[in-house]
């Protein structure tokens, strides 16, 4: 209700502004001559008083070009209809002559309104007298008519239409709002019940909510041009209730029967482009509803294709999704309006080289991501290190590749960059080729400490680990022989299954706790166990003298 009183308001004072604003426009402009004359017809120009068009004149008069002319006669007989104090009984024809040349004229008082010469009887086909008399009634209509307008019971009659038109304009606008709310309601009352999805046999093409928009959607449009169809009425309406006015009402009549009637002939002859765009679009759209599950069931494993992994059905869908709706907008593309025209083609190169020149990354990121795809390089929740990043696979993009660190820092990885990075997947071994990952740590012992007994603490100690495999049992390979003590690579198999549902801290902890059980055990069995580039134990043999 606030809104439309508003906008009653707001149309009621642009009405008034028009009112008072335009008689000084309009009265700053001359006529506008009628075009130009072709070769075979006379100059002519109207003559006017206030909105309405007496006749035309097509002679020039002493010395006065037709134009000209036409603009001294609507001058005077302005000022006249103007002035009150003149009556219109003084209006008379005079017969006299000009320099010896025979005129008819119409006067008020001693005022001479215009001239009718035997130049302008011959134009018109008609004897001087008469063709005077013609424009003497004319001119003596429409000044009654010019005075009875500009009256002060005119203007008020005018306003009490202007005040009643904006009333019944009130009484509508509550009218069809209270009727299109009920639409509303009863639209929202059937979505659930009278208006059923779309489908093609188990395949859902368009949801019921889906088209419940789009059937509110035709409504508001509905709506929105009906008020806009009232509004405009309203105030063409009003403009005419005035003389001021009165002309920009029918110009405004005429632009707006003009602008709809392009309008209506543009979308006529549009109508074959806009249904082969409609189509297209139709077309598309059910294209893709219908591989949408297919591509689906091959991701769940329903469906299954030679050489085709499940985990290439989203991205493959997606690709060839892109692939259907770019053929679609080629289609498309030639039938849309303007197609043909140098600003259309214009902006389309300019855009074109925009693109080119700013998306090189985008594209060589798109085109990487497309690839780690296909090579299944990693998966989601995958443990890899990408270049010197270690962490899991938490998103997997077109563009960027987001792994998520043991401290919990997300590192975005352009896809560009990690197709030339050397990629270690921890997890890809155990998933498709079902052997468990490898955890090895390197110990460094004396040659004191015999073999057999290094082995057998260093078991022991990976068999306490949590989250390591007993069987396989874990193995200790001696990897070199230094000066002074031995390398000995302790690998323990990891339980994959337990890390499942794991974080990155967890497993960090499970080395960890490796380390802690070899120390444990080696003091346990007496074994002291070395650091690179060491010596001796310093509490054993004494400080290390120069």
């Amino acid at each position: 209700m606030k809104k439309i009183l508003k906008t009653l308001i707001i149309s009621f004072f642009i009405s008034c502004f028009l009112v008072i604003t335009v008689p000084v426009v309009v009265a700053q402009k001359s006529p506008s001559p009628q075009g130009s004359p072709s070769p075979n017809q006379p100059q002519s120009a109207p003559i006017i008083l206030g909105d309405k068009t007496l006749f035309l004149i097509q002679a020039p008069q002493s010395g006065l070009s037709v134009p000209r002319r036409a603009q001294v006669i609507n001058r005077d007989l302005e000022k006249f209809a103007n002035d009150q104090a003149l009556p219109l009984e003084d209006l008379e024809i005079y017969e006299g002559d000009n320099d010896g040349i025979p005129l008819t004229s119409i006067n008020a008082g001693n005022i001479v309104l215009m001239k009718v010469s035997n130049q302008d009887a011959e134009i018109a086909g008609k004897p001087r007298g008469k063709l005077a008399q013609e424009y003497f009634e004319k001119i003596q209509v429409a000044l009654i008519r010019y005075r009875q307008e500009r009256s002060t019971e005119y203007l008020l009659w005018a306003t009490f239409r202007s005040f009643i038109a904006t009333v019944i304009l009130l009484i509508v606008f509550i009218i069809i709002n209270n009727i299109f709310a009920r639409i509303y309601q009863k639209l929202k009352a059937w979505e659930e019940t009278y208006i059923r999805a779309v489908r093609l046999g188990n395949l859902e093409l368009i949801r019921a909510n889906q088209l419940d928009n789009i059937i509110t959607g035709l409504i508001r449009v509905i709506h929105g041009a009906i008020i806009l169809l009232l509004l405009l009425a309203y105030l063409t309406f009003v403009l005419k209730q005035f003389p001021w006015t009165r002309r920009l009402a029918k110009i405004f009549q005429g632009y707006l029967a003009e602008t709809l009637s392009r309008g209506w002939q543009a979308f006529v002859d549009y109508g074959p482009n806009l249904l082969t765009i409609i189509l297209v679009t139709i077309v598309t759209y059910f294209i893709l509803r219908l591989t949408k599950p297919f591509f689906q069931q091959l991701g769940e494993g329903s469906i299954s294709l030679p050489g085709f992994y499940p985990e290439w059905a989203e991205p493959t869908y997606r690709l060839v999704s892109f692939l259907i709706i770019a053929l679609a907008a080629v289609v498309a593309f030639p039938f849309l309006p303007g197609f043909e025209s140098p600003a259309f083609q214009g902006i389309t190169v300019f855009l074109g080289i925009l693109f080119s020149l700013g998306s090189s990354s985008v594209v060589s990121n798109l085109v990487s991501g497309s690839v780690l795809i296909y090579t299944r390089a990693f998966r989601m929740g995958d443990h890899v290190k990408i270049g010197s990043t270690y962490g899991k696979v938490l998103e997997k993009t077109l563009l960027v590749t987001r792994v998520l660190t043991p401290q919990n820092v997300v590192v975005s990885i352009p896809n560009a960059q990690i197709s030339t990075s050397a990629i270690e997947n921890y997890s890809f071994a155990y998933r498709d080729l079902n052997k468990p990952y490898i955890l090895k740590t390197s110990v460094y012992l004396g040659y004191e400490v015999s073999w057999q007994e290094a082995y057998i603490a260093l078991r022991e100690a990976a068999k306490q680990t949590k989250g390591m495999l007993s069987s396989p049992e874990p193995f200790i390979l001696q990897e070199q022989l230094n000066e002074v003590y031995v390398t000995y690579i302790v690998n323990v198999y990891v339980d994959e299954a337990y890390f499942q549902d794991k974080t990155l801290r967890e497993y960090e902890q499970a080395r960890s706790q490796l380390h802690e059980n070899i120390r444990n055990c080696c003091i346990k069995a007496g074994i002291t166990i070395f650091a690179p580039r060491y010596e001796a134990d310093p509490t054993k043999y004494g400080p290390v003298k120069d």
